[in-house]
């Protein structure tokens, strides 16, 4: 039967046992995980923020796509291309979704190999059928600002994320999928009440002179 050589009551097969484990949880040693998260000024909810890392982590793991996001409070204080350049070197195949609180304003920078893969004229849509960002910021969704914004980023995210995955050909365990698009069909729904409403109320006013 094998014996240890014990050092001070230590067993010797444990000393390299114990540099192993010191190593892998060393995190300069141990992989890194993405953070899609450039800048958030608007201070995201903690599920949100969660969420928002795993599609981004997953995604960039399996296509080597990198997708971003950041929330300025003041387009003036922090630019698009200061981002940009930052995450450049490290980063040469990403996508930026880009919200600005003053003056409002959302927009997507992609470098050309990423350009197509995704719509971006779709995704930016104010059309309530078409886009997923623009119509949820609209009055029609909700009166509390961020709320409207929290909702825009993750439904935006995570079709940018999800169009990526589709065009690379691989499924992400951690999209959104049908539970990001049940916000943008709540838009599209009031969006028609509305007009419906003002079709009515103008047909009702038109009778109501006649008569």
């Amino acid at each position: 039967m094998a014996k240890y050589i014990s050092t001070k009551g230590v067993p010797f097969l444990a000393v390299p046992l114990f540099f192993m484990v010191l190593l892998l949880s060393n995190p300069l040693v141990a992989a890194e995980e993405f953070d899609p998260i450039l800048k958030d000024d608007v201070h995201l909810p903690a599920k949100e923020v969660q969420k928002i890392r795993q599609m981004g982590d997953e995604l960039y793991k399996k296509t080597g796509v990198a997708v971003f996001v950041a929330l300025v409070d003041d387009l003036n204080t922090t630019k698009p291309i200061e981002l940009i350049e930052r995450v450049n070197s490290s980063y040469p195949s990403h996508i930026l979704l880009f919200f600005s609180m003053h003056p409002l304003s959302v927009n997507i920078f992609t470098t050309p190999d990423t350009k197509p893969l995704i719509d971006a004229d779709q995704i930016l849509s104010p059309l309530p059928w078409r886009g997923t960002i623009k119509p949820v910021m609209s009055p029609a969704f909700s009166k509390d600002e961020n709320v409207k914004i929290e909702v825009a980023v993750l439904n935006g995210y995570g079709d940018i994320v999800d169009q990526v995955a589709d065009a690379k050909g691989v499924k992400l365990s951690s999209s959104i999928g049908s539970g990001s698009k049940s916000s943008f069909l709540i838009v599209r729904w009031i969006f028609y009440g509305i007009i419906a409403f003002i079709i009515l109320q103008y047909f009702y006013y038109k009778r109501k002179r006649r008569g």
